[in-house]
């Protein structure tokens, strides 16, 4: 059976706008430069996370990345419910399903909240699993899908995996996916993903499964 893996946050859920939200109201919050775009935002965010705080001038002197994390998760919590689905996802969905695919989530977000988001946006009927990370620092998610792949005996061939960031290219590597596409729909550009791949779409609708 065909195994399709799915990102989470960019690629599922278009959760841009609050992420940036959430990020210029702390910038200014410590009186940091903080008139950015959303362009601006999918040129510059990255993993790991902490480089991603570093180009925005953080530097971690007197507060830590797990303190700056642990305000950015609590204030992203509280503006979840005006994130809708990435445009397409749905319908990718279904098409999957129809064609018999198994889906399943690879996700760098804390499991606990990956169960309760996906169960409010509908979508957790569409999936046999759906796997985060044990913690809210939005850290890599390679260990996780390493794990997953080797207990589920799952066979890299016949998997697709569907990401939007540099980080899924290097996850789907690491868990030995050769097919695999980006879609600049989420947290990476279109400029920053052809720097690193050929195999991008412009939006998640151009998937072709």
């Amino acid at each position: 059976m065909k195994t399709i893996l799915w990102d989470y946050n960019g690629t599922l859920i278009d959760d841009i706008d609050i992420c940036l939200e959430v990020e210029k109201f702390m910038l200014r919050e410590r009186g940091m430069f903080s008139e950015y775009t959303r362009d601006d935002y999918r040129e510059l965010f990255c993993f790991p996370v902490k480089d991603y705080y570093i180009k925005l001038g953080y530097t971690f002197e007197n507060e830590t990345y797990e303190e700056i994390s642990v305000e950015f998760n609590h204030l992203y919590d509280m503006g979840f419910s005006q994130c809708r689905l990435v445009e397409g996802a749905l319908e990718k969905l279904r098409e999957s399903v129809s064609k018999g695919y198994r889906n399943v989530i690879l996700s760098a977000c804390e499991q606990r909240k990956l169960l309760l988001q996906t169960d409010s946006l509908g979508i957790a009927p569409y999936f046999e699993e759906r796997l985060g990370i044990d913690n809210d620092l939005a850290g890599s998610k390679i260990e996780m899908a390493k794990e997953w792949m080797k207990r589920s005996g799952t066979d890299p061939k016949e998997c697709m995996f569907i990401g939007d960031t540099i980080h899924d290219m290097e996850t789907a590597s690491a868990i030995g996916v050769e097919n695999y596409i980006l879609a600049a729909c989420g947290h990476q550009s279109l400029n920053v993903l052809k720097k690193a791949t050929d195999r991008v779409v412009s939006e998640l609708k151009e998937v072709v499964l």
